[in-house]
């Protein structure tokens, strides 16, 4: 349903990477553009330039009510608080929408839409996807809140015709100011603590990661973690086909997706738009771990259920490669391999991660504490950890939660990044691994967690191992 937005005011709030799209794809469509954001004009001078020529009005430092209330539409960029001045425009009868919203709007009929969502694996179960569908030889798009193109992005892109495939990432913060958002696919990987201070109780981030679902009609599809009972509760009233993942021994959903007993192979069943069973070998994958083997359950469902052929499925799989610091191998020295899962920052995208490791491991963890406990990590370390090698402001918190706990893997202090991974590889024998994965923020000796990632491997080609190299765009997207 595209809109006419000649003439019309539209404020765009917030001036990061999806502000500065936004700010072009308005003015391109004869909008009165105004660009506002809380940061001043001097700390935003690199991006304005991008819009030099495009006669953006500029309110910047601060925000104006009336700005918002004699808009005809307020667009906002993804993470934007809920500002009064968006509460005074609904007041005043003007809409204020997500920028998902905004792109959905002018997505032609016919381009097939999968959004994922969820607190953990997202990023992945989206790159996955993507790659599965670029594989298909349709044209395709993968964006949205991955950080590489926003999906306001997709409007004019190739994929953007009957036919084409478009995955986009999405968060809790664009699905709460959406109105009339349908994927074809809508994807919930998981819900666990987080943005409470956003949204102030988990029943609320949970209402709003459902939205994903929220829209969507018969004949669309919803996909869900059956073992996460946040996701349960949200997918039970969708209008849409329900299909489940489950990584859990012995499970086998009537309509989804399992690992197979010798947990070499996963099973599609009852999956709009594939045969009645499918079986994909698990060797396909680089990516490693249980919480991997569930992203890519997700990712092949969705990608069949909008006519992604097996062939292409598979070599989408096989060709894939990790993002930079999601559970990505880095360097192997006799036989002991080294990963980067920097992006590890809470306690629940650790256990996932570390679940079901193929290898004994050695985790690296630590840094700015984020509250809560640590034994939900702890639990899911068991039967693959060989020791825990402590880094950071945390150290000691986790040392505490191994010792309630009763480990018996030893429990290790490094001083930097260089020592964690030198102490870490003293611990290993060939067919072991060492994990960086920290459960932590990583601002206390580090930038962030791109930050983290390098040094970590620089610390691994230190040891003696054979580094792989950084994947293109790692420098740009760590910064």
């Amino acid at each position: 349903m595209t809109m006419n937005l000649d003439g019309r005011k539209v404020v765009v709030v917030g001036l990061a990477l999806t502000g500065v799209a936004l700010a072009k794809f308005l003015a391109r469509r004869g909008a009165r553009v105004v660009v506002t954001d809380g940061k001043p004009a001097a700390a935003l001078a690199e991006r304005m330039k991008l819009l030099d020529g495009l006669g953006i009005t500029w309110e910047l430092g601060g925000h104006d009510v009336a700005t918002f209330t004699s808009a005809d539409l307020v667009v906002l960029s993804p993470g934007v608080p809920d500002l009064p001045e968006m509460k005074a425009a609904r007041a005043a009868g003007v809409e204020v929408i997500a920028e998902i919203e905004l792109a959905y709007r002018f997505l032609v009929p016919g381009t097939e839409l999968i959004a994922i969502t969820g607190t953990n694996g997202k990023s992945t179960t989206t790159a996955l996807a993507g790659a599965l569908c670029a594989a298909s030889g349709r044209p395709s798009f993968c964006g949205g809140n991955l950080g590489n193109m926003p999906l306001i992005d997709a409007v004019d892109h190739p994929a953007n015709v009957p036919g084409g495939l478009i995955v986009a990432e999405v968060a809790a913060f664009m699905l709460e100011h959406c109105s009339s958002f349908r994927p074809k696919v809508g994807v919930l990987t998981n819900i666990t603590e987080d943005h409470l201070d956003r949204f102030g109780t988990m029943q609320v981030y949970a209402e709003m990661k459902g939205r994903v679902w929220a829209w969507q009609g018969p004949g669309d599809v919803a996909i869900a973690n059956a073992a996460d009972p946040w996701v349960v509760q949200q997918a039970q009233h969708v209008p849409g086909a329900r299909c489940w993942f489950d990584s859990r021994p012995g499970a086998s959903p009537d309509r989804g997706a399992f690992v197979s007993e010798d947990r070499k192979q996963l099973v599609l069943r009852g999956v709009p738009g594939a045969d009645a069973e499918e079986r994909y070998p698990v060797d396909d994958l680089v990516i490693v771990g249980n919480h991997n083997l569930e992203n890519a359950m997700a990712s092949y469902m969705a990608a069949r259920a909008v006519g992604v052929s097996v062939d292409a499925v598979r070599a989408g799989a096989r060709g894939y490669r990790p993002l930079p610091h999601r559970m990505e191998r880095v360097g192997e020295l006799r036989d002991i391999l080294f990963y980067d899962d920097s992006k590890g920052t809470n306690v629940a995208s650790v256990a996932a991660s570390v679940r079901g490791f193929p290898r004994p491991l050695v985790l690296i963890a630590g840094g700015v504490d984020k509250g809560g406990t640590y034994q939900p990590m702890l639990e899911a370390l068991e039967g693959v950890c060989k020791g825990i090698v402590l880094i950071g402001a945390a150290a000691p918190l986790i040392r505490a939660a191994c010792a309630e706990r009763g480990v018996t893997w030893p429990v290790i202090d490094a001083t930097d990044m260089h020592d964690a991974v030198a102490r870490a590889t003293a611990l290993c024998v060939p067919g072991d691994a060492v994990v960086l994965s920290p459960a932590c923020a990583s601002y206390d000796m580090f930038d962030n967690f791109g930050h983290r990632g390098r040094v970590f491997r620089d610390a691994v080609s230190a040891v003696g191992a054979t580094r792989l190299d950084l994947p293109a765009g790692e420098a740009a997207e760590a910064r």
